[in-house]
């Protein structure tokens, strides 16, 4: 499948969902990581969470290390890098597996609507310019008079 010229791999993408202990989908465009963890123990379930991104696979272990500290070290865990709009995730058929894997879907829900917030955000900034560069621009057109 294709969005936005990305070749995804779908099938790929959900038999890890259905194997990793703890799956990573990171949003380069959001600077922003979707972690969930689906190990439980009898003082504490699944988890799922919106972190900053980390600047690789052994700082987001540490970190998830950190968040857990009651489980041991995960046994496997995945990083997919998600370029797509957030929405895709529900759209694209990777929402409702991985909701499957967890106890608590009311805070997952909480979860992809804060990501979806974000990026209306972000593209919101985009389109208005703020801490973006224009490639090009019309001749006739000043940002003063577009900040207003």
């Amino acid at each position: 499948m294709i969005d936005g010229g990305l070749e995804l791999d779908l099938d790929a993408v959900r038999q890890n969902i259905s194997e990793a202990e703890v799956i990573c989908f990171y949003f380069t465009f959001l600077n922003r990581t979707l972690v969930v963890d689906t190990r439980s123990s009898d003082q504490v379930g699944t988890f799922i969470r919106v972190v900053p991104m980390a600047k690789d696979g052994g700082d987001r272990l540490r970190s998830i290390r950190r968040l857990r500290p009651q489980l041991p070290r995960p046994t496997s865990m995945t990083l997919i890098p998600w370029d797509c709009r957030v929405a895709s995730l529900v759209s694209m058929g990777v929402w409702a597996p991985l909701l499957s894997r967890l106890d608590n879907v009311e805070e997952a829900e909480a979860c992809l609507q804060a990501l979806r917030l974000r990026e209306h955000r972000e593209l919101r900034r985009m389109i208005r310019g703020h801490q973006y560069d224009t490639l090009w621009m019309r001749p006739d057109y000043s940002k003063e008079s577009a900040d207003q």
